[in-house]
């Protein structure tokens, strides 16, 4: 019970303190989450005295058609039924103009890429997956689907930026990563599709389509 109740308080504090770390004034984007990244390590280690509640699992043969399968699944449900159907409700698309500047530009395609991979696919996969999962499940107990829901508000507050099309698609998008974490226990998982939809979003900026994700029903 001692156990218990210091791990719930140690989760209610090392949770909040890694989000935090977002906004830290100290590091910029993307060298914020490799802040961010040390911290969870080394705190997780810390409390466990090891990193398996992070689920860093070997990938299988069969986990390479659970990616794809998935990945597919999320990509085109996404981009033609909910991205369409949320820019309509909201009366607007979400603003991406941030990455309009990619557009015919190599070096800041490449740029970009590299910068998503370790915030967005790593950084965020494992701040708002792997950490927030298990120390929301510290604090609730096995309640699945409240920490998925708590977990995709933690990560669409950062995307404020990109209006409220963008906060609602951030927010479904962690619903669905949320789910997949679920299914499949293991954050490469996670990591490798979350970086797979990001690849491609960037790709169609860097080729003047960003407006793909602009469409309304």
């Amino acid at each position: 019970m001692k156990r218990l109740l210091q791990t719930k308080w140690i989760s209610l504090a090392s949770l909040p303190i890694s989000f935090l770390l977002i906004y830290n004034p100290l590091t910029k984007f993307p060298y914020t989450f490799c802040v961010i990244i040390i911290f969870i390590l080394i705190s997780t280690y810390l409390q466990n005295g090891d990193l398996k509640s992070l689920n860093f699992k070997n990938l299988k043969s069969g986990d390479i058609k659970n990616i794809l399968v998935s990945y597919l699944i999320l990509e085109l449900t996404v981009d033609f039924i909910i991205q369409p159907l949320v820019n309509w409700l909201c009366n607007e698309p979400a603003d991406y103009s941030t990455f309009e500047h990619i557009k015919g530009d190599t070096a800041q395609y490449i740029k970009w890429l590299y910068r998503m991979w370790i915030s967005a696919a790593i950084g965020e996969e494992l701040l708002f997956r792997a950490f927030a999962f298990a120390q929301l499940k510290n604090i609730f107990g096995d309640k699945k689907i409240l920490i998925v829901i708590l977990s995709a508000l933690m990560f669409c507050l950062p995307h404020l930026y990109q209006g409220t099309a963008g906060l609602i698609m951030t927010f479904v998008f962690g619903i669905a990563f949320g789910f997949l974490y679920i299914r499949f226990k293991n954050i490469w998982i996670n990591i490798i599709i979350h970086g797979l939809i990001d690849t491609v979003f960037l790709t169609l900026s860097y080729l003047g389509y960003i407006e793909f994700y602009q469409f309304i029903w």
